[in-house]
């Protein structure tokens, strides 16, 4: 079959490389642009039932309107202090970013401009740095957030002489962290090509034979590049990570097949110099090791998109180029290598009878493990075995350290680090969610003992809430304040109560000092009353007097009346006796009588009308005198009474004078009670007690109302907390508060009003603490499909159970010193916190998937030269033919790695190397003493259970062609 397909492959070869060409055409104009999909695709590394994307959820339901799916910080600062040209340039600027909320992709902006009330918050403490917060209305990697930051960058330059201004936040860094990947990718490429073109023509010695690998490779790049583009239409996961995988495995593993073909090709094509011939050999017997090579890769990178992680995931695109890789290699080079023939090699000849040299130093090592296995195990695990303690698996999740100090972000993340603290740009968020509302004052009480709770904790700066949405305990409300107020209150009483006391003592002896003079006052009152009785008796008498008088006048009245009328008749009888008698006129004595009869008239008349006027005097008088002896009566017994009320009141006062007595005692304790109630308060204040008291009254005020809308949703059930930080929250220390951030709240609303609390934490140091328990649990499940996928391919290779075991073994201790010394260079040398998180996954992944191949190159052909003379002949023979191929292919994928190094991101270059160390490590000392004394201690078991087979027709190749033939093990 083999035959076939090689024949009919020399017959197509230009076909073939046309067929090629045109794919990938096809594949740069037809399929989508990779990067392009990688810079705008949101790298969703947590999946949406975590605990930090269910409190994303929950706070979404708090004000829908005003969530923003990312932000950005304008850092403006200035060394010696703001002016006022820099605050009124900030207003301008503040101004113009608000007009465009709602357009391109801009949402809000918050400055100390808008809300004088949170200026603190915006400005440092220091006078030199101010902040604007800008909300984008779309994730950060959405490609309308990326031209957002762009405009946003343009607005603000042209800041005055002598400030700086930078853009920090979500959106900056994820852009910039996108830069530096393009750029180190960048990098990486030309890097690459460089490094494997050199090391092909130091291999080859030729400038053709190195162009048939390159030329496989870069087809198999840019048709995976856009395969894994379309792929990621159907779920497919890709990160900044997923294309500089791409090339360095591709060109790595790669390389790696051409030159195992191409040395093989040789080593045929110089037995008889019949390219289609040698190409059959070469097929028959490499073709197949390459075949289970990239299988092994291919199976390692495909059983990543079984991880949960979605960084993982994003590995799995390298499986499709693996198999593109493939195919190139098994199609395209073996038509290349037909087409060019002997010409590969130019300016070498290939001469008759001439293969590639044998290594004498992999012909020494293999006699060594034949020789002394044990005590080559011995010597390696001794000297190894403690490098791998020098990995203690510190890991470090700071994305700062991934980016160029040079970007803008960084620089904006280190200016508010300094001007504001480490935690300003990534607080951690706390949604916590209730069964009923917490709009009310226990529930907001609950609340507050739980924000002072949270900023007890060592690590946290300030936490703002509800209830205190500027970080700090709202001061009316708070019990110690209001003890304080309270203690002023409780001191002026006290002084009022000793005064009242002192004012009572003073009162009772007064009282006890006057009670003699009450006594005179009874008597002299009841003296009083006898004589008004006496005095009304009198008036009892005046007034029937005047009754008397009244009938007497009435009387005299009566008998003027009849005077009157007689001295009227009189007068008439002497003008009828004048008038009969006018001689009588001029007599004297009737001129005297008529005289006297004149005024007894007149008299009688006067007296008639002052009788009168008595009589009224009389009417008047007597209801008077009446009135008088009945108000004397009353006042008698009014006096009777007052003499009573005296002596009761002696009484009542001897009784007030005990109570005042008792009083001023009762004032004394008071006194004392509230000197103690103050003394209590001071305790309380000294000792940092929290209390806080909310009325209804002050739950109805609007700047409360206004903290509750932005912090609680409109049906109360859910709320939030932001927790700032003081230590950088990328730091081991910010990850171990976010458990005991969890604790507290816990503790506090166990028993607090608030109906079956539901906690959820979020933000950068709840994700990464989130990471490192769902990386490391991937890590190990992953890490176990992968060796297991790779046991099974190894065993149906060379039809072997413990032969594959212990090249797995060897693999994995050469994983452990490899971490060892990673770990020290970067960690104890270098000074870092640790390994970049995704760091010991990858060179982990690598390491097995690619260290492998050399294992399957050596054990291949171990299999292939197994003769009955043993193992010690088929394991020398193995290493002679192979370990300049080994050490070759070795050289080249580190070359790739190594390239990863001057990408300028600080995970590719651990990385790189991580790899290049570990396939130093592997190619050399495990390839070259281990994994061969491990072979020749298990003896013919290294093809157990498949040991029993026909060893009497065997097809020989032409490398057994020198040697005595024998049975091969097929």
């Amino acid at each position: 079959m083999t035959e076939r397909f090689v024949r009919g492959l020399a017959r197509a070869k230009w076909i073939v490389l046309i067929a090629w060409l045109a794919i990938t055409v096809a594949a740069m104009f037809g399929l989508p642009d990779l990067q392009a999909i990688v810079r705008n695709t949101e790298q969703k590394f947590i999946s949406s039932d975590a605990e930090s994307s269910v409190a994303k959820k929950m706070m979404e339901q708090i004000n829908p309107a005003s969530i923003t799916k990312s932000s950005a910080i304008v850092v403006y600062s200035r060394a010696s202090g703001l002016t006022k040209e820099d605050q009124d340039w900030l207003r301008n600027k503040a101004s113009e970013l608000t007009a465009l909320s709602g357009k391109e992709g801009f949402q809000s902006v918050q400055s100390a401009y808008d809300t004088p009330e949170l200026a603190s918050k915006f400005r440092s403490g220091d006078g030199t740095t101010e902040m604007l917060l800008v909300g984008f209305e779309w994730p950060e990697n959405d490609i309308i957030t990326q031209e957002a930051v762009d405009k946003l960058s343009e607005k603000v330059q042209g800041a005055p002489a002598g400030s700086q201004v930078s853009l920090t936040g979500s959106a900056p860094i994820s852009k910039d962290f996108q830069k530096s990947s393009e750029e180190g990718l960048k990098k990486t490429e030309l890097l690459t090509v460089g490094l494997v073109l050199i090391i092909l023509l130091i291999v080859f010695r030729s400038p053709v034979a190195p162009f048939i690998p390159l030329m496989t490779i870069g087809i198999s790049l840019v048709i995976t590049r856009g395969l894994v583009a379309l792929a990621t239409d159907y779920g497919m996961p890709v990160s900044s990570f997923t294309e500089s995988f791409l090339i360095a495995v591709l060109f790595g593993a790669g390389t790696d097949y051409c030159i195992l073909l191409i040395q093989r090709f040789r080593e045929e094509l110089s037995h008889d110099g019949d390219k289609v011939e040698a190409m059959i050999r070469t097929m028959r017997t490499v073709g197949k090791t390459v075949a289970y090579s990239a299988s092994t890769v291919f199976v390692a990178f495909f059983l990543i998109g079984f991880a949960q992680f979605g960084l993982y995931q994003s590995a799995v695109g390298v499986s499709i180029g693996v198999a593109v890789t493939l195919l190139a290699g098994l199609t395209l080079t073996p038509a290349l290598l037909m087409i060019f023939g002997g010409a590969t090699f130019w300016p070498s000849k290939v001469i008759s009878g001439q293969g590639h040299g044998e290594s004498k130093l992999w012909t020494a090592m293999a006699s060594l493990a034949a020789r002394r296995p044990v005590a080559v195990l011995l010597v390696t695990v001794i000297l190894l075995a403690p490098v791998t303690l020098l990995f203690e698996g510190k890991r470090s999740f700071d994305d700062i350290a991934e980016i160029d100090s040079g970007h803008s972000s960084v620089q904006g993340f280190r200016q508010v680090e300094q001007a504001f603290g480490s935690g300003e740009v990534f607080p951690v968020s706390i949604a916590l969610g209730s069964s009923t509302s917490m709009r009310t004052p226990e529930a907001l009480a609950a609340l507050e003992a739980a924000s002072e709770s949270l900023s007890r904790l060592a690590g946290v700066q300030e936490v703002r809430s509800a209830i205190r949405p500027l970080g700090e305990q709202l001061a009316d409300l708070a019990v110690p304040n209001q003890l304080d107020q309270a203690s002023d209150a409780l001191g002026e009483m006290k002084n009022g109560v000793d005064k009242i006391a002192a004012g009572l003592t003073s009162a009772s002896g007064s009282i006890e000092s006057g009670q003699d003079d009450i006594d005179k006052l009874t008597n002299g009152l009841r003296t009083m009353a006898s004589q008004t009785t006496k005095a009304k008796t009198g008036l009892d008498q005046i007034y029937n007097g005047l009754k008397d008088t009244a009938k007497g006048t009435d009387q005299v009245a009566g008998g003027l009346s009849q005077s009157a009328i007689l001295a009227e008749s009189m007068s008439a009888d002497l003008q009828k006796l004048l008038q009969a008698h006018p001689e009588l006129v001029e007599d004297a004595n009737i001129q005297a009588l008529l005289g006297k009869q004149q005024g007894l008239s007149g008299g009688l008349k006067d007296l008639t009308k002052g009788t009168a006027a008595l009589q009224q005097g009389f009417k008047k008088l007597n209801p008077g005198v009446a009135e008088a002896a009945g108000g004397l009566e009353q006042l008698a017994a009014g006096q009777k009474q007052a003499a009573d009320g005296t002596a009761k009141l002696k009484g009542g006062l001897d009784t007030l004078t005990g109570g005042l007595n008792d009083g001023a005692k009762g004032l004394a304790d008071i006194s004392l009670g509230l000197a103690q109630v103050k003394d209590a308060q001071t305790m309380i204040g000294n000792s940092q007690i929290p209390g806080w008291n909310l009325p209804q009254e002050a739950l109805d005020r609007p700047e409360l109302q206004q903290a509750l809308d932005y912090y609680m949703s409109e049906d109360g059930k859910t709320t939030k907390f932001d927790v700032i930080l003081s230590v950088n929250p990328y730091s081991a220390e910010a990850m171990g508060t976010v458990d005991n951030l969890r604790n507290a709240l816990n503790q506090s609303l166990a028993k607090s009003p608030i109906s079956e609390p539901q906690i959820r934490l979020s933000g950068t140091t709840a994700q990464i603490e989130e990471l490192k328990a769902i990386s490391q649990n991937d890590f190990t499940r992953t890490g176990t499909f992968v060796l297991i996928g790779i046991f099974i391919v190894l065993m149906i290779l060379l039809r072997s159970f413990l032969a594959p075991l212990y090249v797995l073994l060897s693999l994995g201790f050469n994983y452990f010193v490899t971490m060892g010394i990673v770990e020290f260079i970067f960690v104890r040398l270098l000074g870092e916190t640790g390994l970049s998180w995704s760091a010991s996954f990858f060179i982990f992944l690598i390491i097995v998937a690619l260290g492998v191949d050399y294992s399957i190159f050596l054990m291949a052909r171990f299999k292939e030269e197994y003769r009955p003379r043993g193992i010690a002949y088929a394991m020398t023979r193995a290493m002679s033919t192979t370990g300049g191929v080994i050490i070759s292919a070795a050289v080249i994928m580190g070359g790739t790695f190594a390239a990863l190094m001057l990408s300028g991101v600080n995970t590719l270059l651990q990385i790189g190397a991580g790899i290049v160390i570990g396939l130093v490590l592997y190619s050399t000392v495990f390839m070259g003493l281990v994994v061969p004394a491990l072979a020749n201690l298990v003896g013919e078991a290294n093809w157990w259970p498949f040991n029993k087979r026909d060893r009497t027709a065997a097809p020989l190749s032409s490398s057994n062609q020198l040697n005595p033939p024998s049975v091969h093990t097929d």
